[in-house]
């Protein structure tokens, strides 16, 4: 039940977002805080459509960084670790 649940999940995530939250779960945060923080970003930065390919070493990419760093940090004040 799990794996499908898992596997659903998946399948309504983008590439964009299992990508970043993947990262950000390995560094140590909750998958709970690195979604919250993906969906914090996309909001502002619209992080879905992007090829970060595309864009990598940019001052774009870089303001994404430092968003969702930022956006990590307040997730887990407002959700706890």
């Amino acid at each position: 039940m799990a794996v499908l649940l898992a596997a659903s999940l998946s399948a309504c995530s983008s590439k964009n977002e299992r990508a970043f939250v993947g990262g950000c779960v390995s560094m140590g945060a909750s998958r709970e805080n690195c979604s919250c923080a993906y969906k914090k970003v996309n909001a502002t930065h619209k992080i879905d459509g992007i090829d970060f390919g595309e864009i990598l070493g940019t001052e774009q990419h870089r303001k994404i960084q430092m968003a969702f760093a930022a956006a990590v940090i307040q997730c887990i004040k407002d959700n706890g670790l």
